[in-house]
């Protein structure tokens, strides 16, 4: 169903909450998309306690190695298996506008809640001709849209505040994906737009800072979260945990529960994404270990060793995970 588009901003305050984790993509052994290992995937992540939503179509999900067939046929897949439970963000990037017109197109009318949307990610761009770009798309497919805008280098284009105060005002823009690697410029953007849009972050520091300082415009939502998938288990709810107490206006607890989770976490994510890089090979290949499909990612991505991999759950382990 798509909703009618003076519904979008009113949609995500209503029905965005908790943590809104990523996908990804598990490949056979052909290097066919495995739809069971999709499937399977799903009802892991909803096992999760405080998942409010999944994110179909991120830089976790090698977008821009599937074709436009497997893209749709990843939302079609998520979406069935999901079946209404939480709302579903599919993302509709690409650098050709009608491509994404028809990513988004599908995309809505399969069932997803809104369309994510990134600047085009490659060629020559400037404010006007990206405003031009998201205009073209938003006026052909009535639906919510949320933007992702960050400074990490696989998208090579970021955003500024005129830009992204023009967006804001568009009234099918319902959130914006801050994935800033700077909390200063992440937090001027939401003191910025956020009274006109939902202002949100893929990790926990960020997500605490803003609630702290930000409570009348910062949501309670945090989307686009890879830690939510390899920081904890069904058993082990550790973010959820952490949100809660963020939630109830628990700081100190919520900055005990944040140190763990920057500790933990900091040997897979933290350093590379520092760097401007997205450890996309070791986090898949991670969730293996927590009986979700891991495996690598296609080419040119690179894989990491068994080494690595070995590594990585005998530190989470000694942070007193226990991963299978």
């Amino acid at each position: 169903m798509v909703m009618r588009v003076t519904d979008a901003k009113t949609w995500a305050r209503t029905n965005l909450s908790g943590y809104i984790p990523v996908m990804f993509t598990p490949y056979t052994d052909t290097g066919e998309i495995d739809e069971a290992a999709v499937r399977a995937d799903v009802e892991y992540t909803l096992s999760l306690p405080g998942v409010g939503g999944l994110y179909v179509g991120s830089v976790w999900q090698e977008f821009w190695l599937l074709t436009l067939p497997e893209r749709k046929r990843l939302a079609e897949i998520v979406l069935d298996a999901v079946a209404g439970r939480v709302p579903v963000a599919v993302s509709a990037t690409h650098t050709a506008p009608d491509d994404a017109v028809d990513l988004a197109t599908h995309a809505a009318e399969a069932g997803a809640g809104m369309i994510m949307l990134w600047p085009p990610f490659f060629g020559p761009r400037g404010q006007s001709g990206v405003l031009a770009f998201f205009d073209y798309v938003l006026g052909r497919v009535p639906a919510p849209f949320g933007v992702y805008n960050t400074s990490l280098s696989e998208i090579g284009y970021e955003m500024g505040l005129p830009l992204l105060r023009e967006l804001a005002n568009r009234p099918q823009i319902a959130l914006l994906l801050d994935g800033a690697v700077r909390l200063d410029v992440f937090l001027e953007t939401l003191a910025a737009v956020g009274r006109d849009v939902m202002v949100t972050s893929p990790v926990e520091e960020y997500f605490l800072v803003a609630r702290m300082l930000y409570p009348e415009v910062a949501p309670d939502v945090l989307m686009g979260s890879s830690r939510a998938l390899f920081l904890q288990t069904p058993r082990q709810p550790y973010l959820h945990e952490f949100f809660v107490s963020v939630e109830k206006g628990q700081w100190h607890d919520a900055q005990k529960r944040l140190g763990w989770i920057m500790a933990s976490g900091e040997f897979a994510h933290g350093s590379v994404l520092r760097e401007g890089k997205t450890p996309l090979g070791l986090i898949k290949a991670l969730r293996r270990a927590y009986g979700q499909s891991g495996g690598t990612p296609r080419v040119p991505i690179p894989a990491p060793s068994d080494d690595e991999v070995g590594d990585a759950v005998a530190n989470l382990r000694a942070a007193g995970l226990d991963p299978l």
